[in-house]
């Protein structure tokens, strides 16, 4: 198997198209760790209306409930939205 393979299967659970599995999180505030559920992989978009959370992106962990930051929009800048 090839390390694109593994890293594939390791992080979005062999889904082939990772950017399939995105959820948007809004009108709460904190992460979505232990309340939010979700297949491994899936990102988490949070649209908090303006908090300092807003726009941050997490990936599902575990399969379950456990989520990490991979983005935060407080330091890299907030998502381009073209709505």
């Amino acid at each position: 198997m090839s390390l694109r393979r593994q890293v594939i299967d390791t992080l979005f659970g062999g889904n082939r198209d990772p950017l399939t599995r995105i959820v948007k999180r809004a009108g709460g505030s904190g992460t979505p760790n232990a309340s939010l559920t979700a297949p491994i992989g899936t990102f988490c978009c949070i649209d908090y209306n303006g908090q300092v959370t807003d726009d941050d992106i997490y990936i599902n962990t575990d399969g379950a409930t456990a989520w990490s930051l991979v983005y935060d929009a407080s330091e890299k800048g907030h998502l381009y939205t073209a709505y």
